[in-house]
């Protein structure tokens, strides 16, 4: 556990992206107001600055060097866009959210999309190739458990529209119930968007609606938890 009085354990938690992403929402918010006050007391983050403010004349160039970051989830990069003031509509928290699909279990991987909510950037963010938000992203890893429930819960918590639609019409929740394999951790992302409100009849551009692969998958490949839900969806 790293301690938010100690300026010099925390100069180490940026550089080594461990900035205790489990906190609660209130202890994470003191963590992140010391982190910004340490970078600046420590001048951590130059290389950052430095390379973005190069490229402020091609926006397209900052774009891409951002989002590239972003998906390495480097803390202290979040924190130079912060200090710089990117836009806060660009997507960084979709594209932090985008590396755990092919990064997923690295500690302090939350964290760095915490600290992007943290700094007001939009949590609904899309990318511009394909639509996708953050909570599209936590409903579809590619390794491992398929969803992140921690990852849902902070994301609904910080006000992230459970209804979104990728650019082919998908919510978080056809997302999920696409997902041919089941388990705990999907179940409970299931619960977590359903109970936000999520709409479960709401169809994509090819007509699946998230009821509709809930169900196909289940016939395709059960699993005793899915049956479970569809059983008690359906009384």
């Amino acid at each position: 556990m790293v301690s938010i009085n100690d300026d010099k354990s925390l100069k180490l938690a940026l550089i080594t992206e461990d900035l205790q992403g489990d906190q609660s929402k209130d202890g994470f918010v003191a963590v992140c107001e010391q982190a910004r006050a340490a970078m600046s007391a420590h001048d951590i983050g130059s290389d950052f600055r430095r390379a973005y403010l190069s490229c402020m004349s091609d926006p397209k160039v900052l774009v891409s060097q951002i989002q590239a970051d972003m998906m390495d989830n480097y803390m202290i990069a979040a924190f130079a866009c912060m200090e710089l003031g990117v836009p806060k509509h660009f997507p960084l928290i979709a594209w932090a959210a985008l590396n755990k699909m092919d990064f997923e279990g690295l500690r302090g991987e939350i964290a760095c999309m915490r600290a992007l909510m943290w700094g007001g950037f939009d949590v609904n963010g899309q990318t511009p190739e394909g639509g996708i938000s953050a909570l599209h992203a936590m409903c579809n890893l590619k390794w491992g458990r398929g969803a992140h429930p921690r990852a849902v819960h902070h994301l609904i918590e910080n006000g992230a529209n459970v209804n979104i639609q990728s650019a082919t019409g998908d919510t978080p929740m056809t997302t999920l119930c696409g997902n041919a394999t089941w388990n705990e951790d999907i179940d409970r992302t299931f619960y977590l968007l359903f109970d936000a409100g999520a709409d479960l009849e709401i169809e994509a551009a090819d007509g699946a609606s998230a009821w509709l692969l809930l169900q196909s998958q289940q016939k395709e490949n059960p699993h005793p938890l899915r049956e479970q839900l569809i059983s008690d969806l359906s009384e």
